[in-house]
């Protein structure tokens, strides 16, 4: 095994974490720390908060120390102690995960967990990371990275989840639960605004609507963002680049990167019988404003452009819209265990324009129309088949339609021949459809000992028509295609154990394989130098060794984790500067890749009204066989792979005469990585100090919050992207935030 370095930054980290480490110690050999009942819970205890999965999709929840897997669980308190909003809000949070945003066109996730993750928003290239939304996968990338509220938890799967969940969840799953509505009139109102002209109001409300039988809920989110970042570009703006372009006119000294988003979900539960439970959850929202904000990074490091600021002479605009339905039924005692059936539908349309070069001259600018329907369903059992024996069987039934736009104008008139000006027009349609059978079983042998068994049958198929090369009616799309075809089967096991080691305290460890479907390439620029596809499947073998405790009557919490997966034909998506398309994009089977590493998370109540949380992930990652057909593109380091990361926070409760103050902080490192697979263009090392105030109203009906996020103002891209291998530029993420929340729940 390479040796893994750990950074300086990541070396201080680790110094921080060792006054509370040796705290955390002295608790575990006193064992004697009693827990009085608090008059009031405030916030230090949020992250010890009990949270219960269906991840792995028994008849009965389970408590997440109980899952044999590496999981991070993020509750409703814990969301809330956290200030997250979005999903990638817990992008710096977590070991060896990263949630970000693409950014060529907002709402993009490219996550990427244990280094595995994409590195485009090319909407027909399946993703690494898989997104459930109660339960229903989200197959595409576009429409993901936005606002939430009311959700009951947020767990983040890391590894392979190829059993249960599926293809396409070689690098992991993140899981999102809405609250379900109960049968007891509740309601929740949250107001916030930002120092940066950032508003937003929420609200939840629920209650019976036939008793015993029948609870609603209904939830609205409206957020008003006036933008973050600063257009200093004096000239006035070009006129459209290509007839039928709307692009927005860029005020000059105006803020850009302004979006309002609302949506609304109503959710109703109904229980005929005590043995049934069927609920019907609806999802439409819309987010609106400008498009992504890009600028020079090369300007920027150089000190020539202030942070924060662009000089894009378009300021583009994006229209995200979503509808969502999922329908769950849940009847107990069929034979000896639970039948669940899972049927979803989603219509995601995603409309953007960007100026991508970020500077005050037009050289590279692009639209994107993107609409995906998909519909899925999943018919499970799951029971004791004897009192050793408990076992889960599914069908799951997935098929999905894409449609991209994508224009092009680019206007390289600084380049010497034979660089020209191009209009392209690049995309196409992409059917897919997929069928999965599973089967898991848990065998109790005795002495604590559960072995692992189970098996997963996959089979799909994909079509495509795909814009040949040197197409340029951007306006109509009336482009020639090229069809394309790819079917892929596969068998996924695992085999596994768990041992208890007491009552708080067990080992756990499998061996399992992942599998990801080939695929296409919309932007089929150059295809005599990347060809649209199909890529061939990439499997993965991944072998993992767990501990997960309860220690100090339950005040501390410590789960560690090592794993080594090895990859076989991985797909990368290519990116890098070229003369005649700025930039060229591409998905091709890189070769063969080893990744291991080591993950660990603490959580430990010190005392009564102090908490502390931590985690921390080593990594590292190589090739042992290259592609020899694009040796050439490749770089020795694996993108969107941290060697480290960690972060340490704690939380302080101050009970007063009239409710209690809570005083919480936290630190997170991330190393330097590369963003793309040339290894020519690296992210910083990226370092977060987030801190809250919090006063909590006896009773906690009212909280008032006042948060600082990026506290030191550290610059971060959504990725760097070479313009023609001249300057690089990026989508800019934001500095730092003091907002100021406002909550009232009566529940």
């Amino acid at each position: 095994m390479k040796n893994i370095i750990i950074s300086k930054n990541m070396y201080m980290a680790l110094r921080t974490l060792a006054g509370p480490a040796a705290a955390i110690g002295a608790a575990l050999l006193a064992f004697t720390l009693p827990a009085p009942a608090m008059a009031q819970q405030g916030a230090a205890g949020a992250m010890l908060e009990e949270i219960v999965t269906v991840a792995r999709k028994r008849s009965q929840a389970e408590a997440v120390q109980d899952v044999p897997v590496a999981v991070s669980a993020f509750g409703a308190e814990q969301l809330d102690a956290l200030f997250v909003t979005k999903l990638d809000d817990l992008s710096h949070m977590m070991p060896n995960v990263q949630l970000e945003a693409v950014g060529t066109f907002p709402g993009v996730q490219n996550f990427s967990i244990r280094g595995q993750g994409i590195n485009s928003s090319i909407p027909s290239v399946d993703p690494t990371v898989g997104v459930f939304v109660d339960g229903i996968y989200l197959g595409t990338t576009f429409g993901v990275v936005l606002d939430t509220f009311d959700l009951e938890s947020i767990e983040v799967l890391r590894g392979p989840q190829g059993l249960l969940f599926g293809r396409n969840v070689t690098g992991g799953a993140v899981l999102l639960r809405t609250r379900r509505p109960s049968d007891e009139f509740g309601f929740r109102v949250r107001v916030g605004a930002n120092d940066n002209s950032d508003y937003n109001v929420a609200g939840a409300l629920e209650g019976s609507l036939i008793d015993g039988t029948l609870a609603g809920k209904i939830v609205g989110y409206y957020s008003d963002d006036s933008g973050y970042f600063e257009n200093t570009n004096p000239a006035q703006p070009i006129s459209a680049p290509w007839p039928g372009a709307t692009y927005f006119d860029p005020a000059t000294g105006r803020d850009v990167g302004e979006m309002e988003t609302w949506f609304v979900r109503p959710i109703l539960t109904w229980t005929p019988t005590d043995r049934q439970e069927w609920t019907l959850i609806f999802e439409s929202g819309k987010s609106e404003g400008d498009g992504a904000v890009w600028a020079s990074v090369t300007e920027q490091r150089a000190g020539v452009l202030p942070n924060f600021t662009t000089t894009g002479d378009e300021t583009g605009f994006t229209d995200i819209t979503w509808n969502q339905a999922t329908l769950e039924f849940n009847i107990e005692d069929v034979g000896p265990g639970t039948l669940t059936n899972l049927m979803g539908v989603r219509n995601t349309e995603s409309k953007s324009a960007v100026d991508i070069d970020g500077t005050w001259l037009p050289i590279f600018s692009a639209s994107g129309d993107t609409e995906s329907d998909q519909f899925s369903n999943e018919l499970r059992w799951s029971g004791n088949f004897t009192d050793n024996w408990e076992a889960t069987l599914g069908v799951y039934y997935f098929e999905q339609e894409i449609t991209y736009n994508e224009g092009r104008y680019v206007r390289p008139s600084f380049l010497p021949p034979p660089a020209t000006e191009v209009t392209l027009a690049l995309g196409g349609k992409m059917d897919a459809e997929n069928l999965g059978i599973f089967w898991n079983n848990d065998i109790y042998i005795g002495e604590g000992f559960t072995a692992q068994v189970g098996i997963r049958y996959t089979d799909e198929s994909k079509t495509a028509n795909i814009f040949t090369a040197g197409c340029f009616d951007v306006v109509t799309f009336n482009c020639p295609t090229v069809d394309l075809k790819g079917d892929w089967d596969n068998v996924t096991p695992k085999l596994g154990f768990i041992q208890e080691l007491t009552d708080n305290a067990r080992i756990y460890g499998f061996w399992s394989k992942g599998f990801r479907s080939g695929g296409f390439n919309f932007r089929n620029a150059r295809p005599n130098i990347i060809p649209p596809g199909p890529t061939k499947e990439e499997e993965s073998n991944t072998f993992e060794l767990g501990i997960k405790s309860e220690l100090a009557d339950g005040r501390v919490r410590l789960n560690f984790a090592a794993f080594h997966n090895e990859i076989s034909d991985i797909q990368r998506e290519l990116n890098m500067g070229d003369p005649f398309v700025v930039v060229l994009q591409g998905t091709i089977n890189a070769g063969d890749v080893v990744i291991k590493g080591v993950e660990v998370d603490l959580v430990a109540l010190i005392t009564d009204n102090f908490s502390i949380n931590a985690a921390l992930g080593l990594q590292d990652g190589r090739y042992t066989d290259v592609n020899p057909d694009f040796a050439s593109f490749l770089g020795p380091e694996l993108p969107r792979l941290a060697p480290s990361n960690g972060a340490i926070g704690f939380s302080w409760d101050i009970p007063l005469g009239a409710g209690l103050i809570n005083f919480s902080g936290q630190y997170t490192s991330r190393e330097s990585n590369y963003y793309n697979d040339s290894n020519t263009e690296k992210f910083d090392t990226q370092e977060r100090v987030n801190a809250a105030v919090n006063w909590f109203s006896p009773g906690e009906q009212w909280r008032l919050s006042l948060y600082g996020k990026n506290l030191t103002d550290q610059e971060n891209w959504g990725n760097l992207t070479s313009i023609a291998g001249l300057f690089t530029a990026g989508p800019m993420q934001r500095g730092r935030i003091i907002g100021l929340q406002l909550d009232w729940q009566n529940r």
